[in-house]
């Protein structure tokens, strides 16, 4: 308790000996208005600008099944292209949205990567500029270093001074505008902008960046985030002292990001179309081959009318013959999927999703089909070095022998229920034997073209859909509320001028007295040591 007592008179003791130096205190406070007004007065107005998305899942951009006939009962599509189990992941899309990839084809479309600034200013000039400086898109892509430009207007010329770290520096004098300046990092073009023609000489500093570094730069910048783990709404967010560029930043975010996922989208379509191509056609010659059989079979025995011959026994199969062709059916197109998992060209492809039982948003094809969907996404806007891309790939690997285990399973499932079939089947024909084995033959010819048939409609109804989803085109990110600027800037601030002027008072004035109070201890220290001697 004593020790406590003594720390407090010793701490009031220090207060009471600082405030009796109040008069500096003032002073320093009142000299403190001026870096304050300074920062009031020459800080740039800074405001915040925001926008909200609402990211649509496939089935509401149209992916789900359409519904265009019954013949999808056996099948409602393949699910190549449609993906219509997939859900949506806000944390993956906030990567996406903040991907440099993304924000790089924002920088260049918007021209952020080359700098405007007046001499021995330290502010980039958006709208009024006196010149432009552009150069082809190959150009802009592919630079690699900042190049600075100088632009001076003397005795009627204007003189431009280039530097570069690879290439140092280079001057040219042009007498008028437009001019193209040849620089070993390509041809840039300096022209007057729109409307600032003039002959006043003009001089301006002009920083041209490699895209890449301006949104390396941006992606600090940017704040992205969803409003919850449940929900497909995004907010996105930035700050800048030019209302424009800020809004037209997150505008142009957005856009881009939409064409990203349409781009995608139509890449996905195309290789469904071309595949499902190919399937059509194979079918198309397997049903020219039994129809040519079962015309040569009809001629060859003299068959006409085979359904009154037969009437009898058909209706009490007809319930069987259904069941058998529609398994079938199944089975042709499992052994489909089968083949194309099997083939190593198709490792990291979509599987068509073939049983109505797998199209459950929990089913190890969905899962796994959905997880191929957005490494591709990811890998679209960064490369396959990237962790959220590494990590997918291992999570497909993982979920890989999932899919081969649920089409063995359902190899399995549609033999044993084909067997069955047959056996009730071969039971009906045992009553049959009073009829030709002629016609029993030509009944299985029968069956086998509706088999193909029901192939190819299911076939055909898919193409057509996903012919019909890709034509549709619909955004996937849905503007909520467009970018928009708050009302109350962000900066200066009042607040901050104001504690600034605090803080700098109390430690200039406590560092002033505290290097004082210990110098005059070191003089008082070196003369007794002076004394003594």
């Amino acid at each position: 308790m004593e020790i406590k007592d003594n720390e407090v008179i010793g701490l009031k003791s220090i207060i009471v000996k600082y405030l009796l130096h109040w008069k500096l205190f003032v002073l320093v406070f009142l000299i403190s208005f001026v870096p304050a007004i300074l920062y009031l007065v020459l800080y740039p107005r800074t405001y915040e600008m925001m926008a909200r998305i609402r990211i649509l899942e496939d089935r509401e951009m149209g992916g789900a099944s359409l519904g265009l006939g019954e013949a999808a009962g056996l099948m409602r599509s393949f699910g190549l292209g449609a993906m219509a189990a997939g859900t949506i992941n806000p944390d993956d899309e906030v990567s996406v949205l903040t991907s440099n990839g993304l924000i790089r084809k924002m920088v260049l479309r918007l021209g952020l990567d080359v700098e405007y600034t007046k001499p021995y200013s330290f502010y980039r000039l958006y709208n009024d500029i006196p010149y432009t400086l552009v150069a082809d898109m190959r150009t802009r892509e592919v630079l690699d270093e900042e190049i600075a430009c100088k632009i001076r207007r003397k005795d009627g010329e204007i003189h431009i001074r280039t530097k570069s770290d690879r290439y140092g520096k280079k001057e040219f004098r042009f007498r008028t505008l437009p001019a193209l300046i040849s620089l070993p990092h390509g041809d840039f073009t300096l022209d007057y902008a729109p409307g600032k023609e003039s002959n006043e000489p003009v001089d301006m500093n002009i920083l041209i960046r490699p895209a890449g570094w301006v949104a390396e730069e941006l992606e600090e910048d940017f704040l992205v985030e969803g409003i919850s783990k449940a929900a497909t709404v995004i907010e996105l967010s930035c700050t800048d002292y030019e209302k424009e560029r800020g809004v037209r930043m997150l505008n142009q975010l957005i856009e881009a990001y939409n064409k990203e996922a349409s781009s995608f989208k139509g890449e996905e379509a195309v290789r469904t179309l071309m595949y499902l191509d190919a399937r059509i056609d194979t079918i198309t010659h397997s049903l020219r081959m039994i129809e040519g059989e079962i015309a040569v079979y009809k001629n060859a025995h003299t068959l006409t009318d085979v359904e009154h011959d037969v009437q009898f026994y058909i209706e009490q199969m007809r319930d069987l013959q259904l069941k058998l062709i529609e398994l079938e059916s199944q089975s042709h197109l499992i052994e489909m999927m089968d083949e194309f998992v099997k083939d190593s060209s198709n490792k990291y492809n979509l599987v068509p999703v073939l049983l109505n039982q797998e199209r459950g948003e929990g089913s190890p094809l969905m899962v796994y089909n959905t997880i191929l969907v957005e490494r591709a996404r990811v890998i679209q806007n960064s490369n396959k070095d990237n962790p959220l891309a590494i990590n997918l790939t291992e999570q497909a690997d993982q979920l890989r022998e999932s899919v081969y285990l649920s089409i063995s399973n359902a190899q399995k499932a549609t033999k044993q229920a084909i067997d069955e079939i047959r056996k009730k089947e071969k039971a009906l024909y045992a009553q049959m034997e009073s009829f030709p084995d002629k016609e029993r033959d030509y009944r299985e010819l029968i069956r086998r073209q509706e088999i193909f048939q029901g192939v190819y409609l299911i076939l055909l109804q898919t193409r057509e859909e996903t012919a019909l989803n890709h034509d549709l085109n619909r955004e996937k990110a849905q503007i909520v509320d467009a970018a928009f600027v708050k009302a109350k800037p962000i900066a200066p601030r009042k607040l901050f001028a104001a504690i600034g002027m605090v803080v700098f008072t109390l430690f200039v004035c406590v560092a002033y007295l505290f290097c004082k109070e210990q110098t005059s201890s070191l003089l008082d220290e070196y003369r007794r040591v002076k004394n003594r001697s």
